[in-house]
């Protein structure tokens, strides 16, 4: 999910609740442990607290120049920007940043999948090392779990988000729940581990090998369905986190075999232009109706392809996952 950059002002009231929960729970961990290192993140998070109050969170001291929503999102107490880190901390920062994405990657299942009745594939785009885009694919007992989401955020702070995301539903695919318990459950235990302030965009689909699907929304970008016409499947429930007790519904479709879903974030439909056009929902519609022999991966190559000819050599702003989704020809796997 984009974020722009913040003044101070704004960057206070987004970070003051995120940092007064983290001091809560380094004091519950203190009073249990005499560690050296909670003391001083303790000390840390008090200095960031007094520098909320004296107007000076969000100001490098190096170049006292604004640090911007992306860097206190990495690092809520983050001191020095990123351009005036000394040589040494830059290239740390780079080591950890390059591990962290060979760790991401290993997480993400493979961009193309099959199972009895479905074939698939999926782009992954990271708009920078590191992304807060949650994709994955997990077979049960007799369906396959299809996820697809969005953490707020970007960067570091996004990714791990990303991951316990990836857990819990990993933890609960295969637990027999119906999918609605499932994102309950999820809403729950991600709510509960998560900063005050973060939550996620998802939806997911149950396939089962006879055509049948079941799709949850929980905020997300809709799913497209494509049946010889275009359907959009807008959203039935809040975003993951935001509410620790919110209740999910579900939505049934059956394909038939050639028939299509197209699942994406909103780093596609709102990708820009020069003039700060938006991609949209309609443009990524009409391709996929001007494409309907198209399999998964010529689809999705072709849907991400076009994103780009929209941004016309500009970079990308937000991360981009688009996944494509088939009912076989065949029953076979």
């Amino acid at each position: 999910m984009q974020h722009s950059h913040l003044d101070p002002t704004t960057a206070y009231s987004s970070f003051r609740g995120e940092l007064i929960e983290r001091r809560r729970r380094l004091e519950t961990a203190a009073a249990r442990s005499d560690a050296k290192q909670l003391f001083e993140l303790l000390d840390a998070v008090d200095s960031a607290l007094d520098r909320m109050e004296d107007g000076s969170f969000g100001i490098c001291e190096v170049c006292h120049d604004a640090m911007g929503h992306d860097r206190l999102a990495g690092d809520p107490l983050a001191r020095v920007c990123l351009e005036c880190l000394s040589p040494t901390e830059r290239r740390a920062l780079e080591y950890d940043l390059e591990l962290a994405s060979s760790i991401q990657t290993g997480l993400l299942p493979s961009h193309d999948f099959e199972t009895t009745g479905w074939e698939g594939h999926y782009v992954y785009e990271p708009q920078g090392a590191v992304s807060g885009d949650f994709c994955d694919v997990v077979d049960d007992v007799d369906s396959t779990f299809v996820l697809l989401g969005d953490v707020a955020g970007k960067g570091v702070a996004a990714a791990l988000l990303m991951s316990h995301l990836s857990a819990i539903f990993r933890g609960l695919v295969g637990s027999g729940l119906a999918l609605v318990e499932i994102m309950g459950h999820a809403n729950r235990m991600f709510c509960a581990a998560i900063p005050v302030g973060s939550y996620a965009t998802l939806v997911a689909a149950r396939l089962l090998p006879d055509g049948s699907v079941e799709i949850s929304n929980a905020g997300h970008v809709p799913p497209l369905y494509h049946n010889g016409r275009i359907n959009q499947l807008p959203p039935d429930g809040v975003p993951l986190g935001l509410f620790c007790e919110s209740a999910y519904t579900s939505q049934f479709l059956h394909l038939t075999p050639g028939e299509r879903l197209i699942l994406a974030t909103d780093g596609v439909i709102e990708s820009t232009d020069a003039d700060d056009c938006e991609y949209g929902i309609e443009t990524l519609s009409a391709l996929v109706a001007e494409s309907p022999d198209a399999g998964p991966h010529d689809l999705a190559s072709r849907l991400v392809s076009d994103v780009r000819r929209h941004r016309a050599g500009l970079p990308a702003t937000d991360d981009t996952t688009l996944m494509v989704i088939r009912r076989r020809q065949t029953a076979a796997a």
